[in-house]
């Protein structure tokens, strides 16, 4: 029986959140403290003037929630025969192994953005070496004797006579990793995880908009076991009466991607950011990317690179990090659509861009596709089963409310025009007409 939690915090989006004696050493370590200096949403605050939030605090969110959704799973009688034959689990320790996943649950999602860069998704394809993102990090961070991480989970008596290990943490919080309990990884990271369920609501709160709210309890309440997978596994579900919830949860995902996530002035600063964080990695290090070993990477935080933009404006230049601080964006010159034809994202970005480049060689220019966006929205990625009368069916089949719902297929264009506008209309005139 794991002993109850010893301490809380107050938390905007979830009330409280109570907090184990081995969880709290880990929120006190450094390594997790340095969350504090890593933006949820980059530079979203230029658009959105409350969207200062970290990634601590949805840390600490996706914690809770993991450990709430997992308990309901496993404690609900209507599961118990069906995990004691799937899991292989036995019932004089059934108690023991609820105990166990539902504390590596709580662990996996405390830990699984502890390995973000400066201001979180912020050119993550590019600042990032060959094969890395910020999961391989976090892995890292789980599994290295350094920063410590590791040696807290193992060191603890109590996580130890329950079985859990770092390893076992990390291959939860890995993409390629083994763990024995297959729904846990899709709590954690799947096409409604516990991940985006928070960050709807904590990004919609601190933004000051209504696009990501949906009814979390009737999810959580209703979610259950899908045991018809292919491989044998369990999976996650949701019963009948949830259907309207993941519904409106879809819905909270399209919006935010088209009114936050992907918004055209926001996403300007986000590649203006990622071109000047290059410059910065260049300069100290020799190479524009992060480095691999950990804890040189760990080094990267928001608070550095906005030094680094205090020290390197220079109004006489116009340079990026004056441009950053005093807000002056390139402009968008091209959008395509949110629902654009494929064949258009594929053939006519590079075509459009060679044209531009070759029409204006002076003015630079960004690309900016939605499909590269980590939160962009794929519909297809949304289809779950839904158990309704005893029989498994899809979320696509029974939902009209998403009948008409489109994978966003985007992408946009932004020029270096200045202040310039007899250049910006030449330019966004061009665009459209090389492209109608």
């Amino acid at each position: 029986m794991l002993p109850k939690p010893t301490e809380t915090f107050r938390d905007p989006i979830h009330g409280y959140i109570d907090v184990h004696d081995w969880e709290k050493d880990i929120v006190d370590s450094r390594v997790f403290q340095r969350l504090r200096g890593i933006r949820q949403l980059g530079l979203t605050s230029y658009v959105y003037h409350g969207a200062e939030h970290s990634r601590f605090g949805h840390s600490l969110g996706v914690m809770h929630l993991a450990g709430r959704v997992v308990d309901k799973i496993l404690r609900d009688p209507a599961n118990r025969d069906l995990l004691l034959e799937r899991q292989g689990w036995q019932q004089g320790d059934f108690e023991d192994r609820v105990d166990q996943t539902v504390a590596e649950a709580r662990l996996a999602g405390l830990l699984h953005d502890v390995g973000h860069a400066p201001f979180s998704h912020t050119g993550e394809e590019a600042l990032f070496p060959t094969g890395r993102r910020h999961e391989h990090y976090s892995e890292m961070v789980i599994r290295s004797a350094e920063p410590g991480i590791g040696e807290l989970i193992d060191g603890n008596q109590m996580l130890s006579g329950l079985g859990i290990t770092s390893s076992r943490i990390a291959s939860i919080v890995s993409e390629t990793g083994l763990y024995d309990v297959g729904l846990v990884r899709g709590v954690i990271s799947g096409v409604w995880d516990v991940d985006k369920m928070d960050y709807l609501l904590r990004d919609s709160r601190y933004c000051g908009v209504s696009y990501g709210l949906y009814d979390l309890d009737r999810i959580v309440d209703t979610v259950c076991l899908y045991d018809e997978a292919p491989d044998g596994g369990l999976r996650l579900g949701i019963d009948e009466g949830g259907l309207h919830a993941i519904e409106g949860f879809i819905l909270a995902r399209y919006f935010m991607f088209t009114q936050v996530y992907f918004h055209k002035v926001r996403r300007a600063y986000d590649l203006m950011l990622t071109d000047f964080i290059a410059e910065v990695l260049n300069h100290e290090l020799g190479d524009p990317k992060y480095p691999e070993d950990l804890l040189g990477y760990l080094e990267w935080t928001d608070w550095k690179v906005l030094a680094a933009l205090e020290a390197l404006a220079d109004e006489r230049d116009e340079n990026l990090a004056w441009r950053l601080l005093t807000r002056r964006h390139p402009k968008p010159i091209y959008d395509s659509g949110a629902h654009a034809d494929s064949m258009v994202v594929n053939k006519g970005l590079t075509r459009l861009m060679v044209a531009v480049q070759e029409r204006f060689g002076q003015t630079k220019i960004w690309a900016d596709v939605a499909a590269d966006h980590p939160e962009s929205f794929r519909l297809g990625d949304e289809v779950r089963p839904i158990r309704r009368t005893g029989k498994w069916e899809s979320l696509e089949s029974l939902s009209r409310a998403l009948a008409g719902l489109e994978e966003i297929r985007l992408f946009r264009l932004y020029g270096d025009v200045g202040n310039d506008r007899g250049l910006e209309r030449e330019v966004v005139e061009f665009c459209r007409s090389f492209m109608a």
